[in-house]
């Protein structure tokens, strides 16, 4: 029996840029410590997040949960469900904050692979997308980057089964915090099966980590015309003390 694991970032047509709106009619805002989430519901489903801190776990949807049984004689099997979404997740900052490109994204779910020699078998999940920083405001978001690839995938093949957990960090070249982060997703499940024998896989969830950062306050206009009246009067008592009989 063998088992091949290969990790990988989705790159291709997942670059997000220019202007983009997430001012869709079915969407979801939820709290973070830091951050709000605004979410697409046709893609992640309703009531399927869970908020913890500045990440975020969805429920991926039954169409990902795939099983396959090949009889004797039967004929070789090929399955795949993906989905993809331009506008899956924005992040926005709350006041105070801002939030990196940095991203990790978890995913989970269970396989098994029939017995054989390998090829006979295998299956495959893949999550990812890519993610870009800029502002929001009034429901659009409007990058000033271009799109960064996130993600990674993982197969399995040869009677394996267990737990799939893997864990995908994107350490971007730019770092610089933002406004908002809006990112693009495409989750995806597969098995093959070519001899007798039943594979099957679920992708059952995906979380996002992100990482928002503490801003110094900028004082209000107020606040400077306070501090150019004091150092007014400051300068007033220093000429006086200046000018005084010695």
């Amino acid at each position: 029996m063998s088992v091949k694991l290969s990790y990988r970032l989705l790159v291709g047509a997942l670059a997000v840029a220019g202007v983009i709106s997430s001012a869709h009619a079915d969407v979801v805002e939820v709290d973070g410590a830091h951050v709000t989430f605004v979410y697409d519901t046709d893609f992640w489903g309703l009531g399927n997040a869970v908020v913890s801190g500045d990440s975020i776990t969805f429920a991926v949807g039954s169409a990902y949960n795939l099983s396959s049984t090949v009889a004797v004689g039967g004929q070789p099997v090929s399955v795949q469900h993906l989905e993809r979404e331009a506008q899956a997740l924005t992040v926005v900052a709350k006041t105070g904050y801002l939030v990196d490109l940095g991203v990790s994204t978890t995913y989970g779910g269970t396989y098994r692979v029939a017995p054989g020699q390998a090829g006979d078998g295998s299956i495959g999940v893949s999550a990812g997308g890519a993610v870009a920083g800029g502002s929001y405001d009034n429901g659009v978001f409007n990058a000033d980057t271009r799109g960064f690839a996130y993600g990674g995938g993982i197969g399995l093949n040869s009677g394996m089964s267990g737990v799939i957990s893997q864990t995908d960090t994107l350490v971007p070249a730019v770092a610089a915090g933002y406004e908002a982060l809006q990112a693009s997703a495409v989750l995806s499940s597969r098995l093959t099966q070519n001899t007798p024998g039943t594979t099957s896989v679920a992708l059952e969830s995906y979380a996002y980590q992100f990482n928002a950062t503490q801003v110094a306050a900028v004082p209000e206009p107020a606040t400077y015309g306070m501090l150019l009246g004091g150092l007014g009067l400051l300068g007033v008592a220093a000429r006086r003390r200046k000018s005084a009989p010695k």
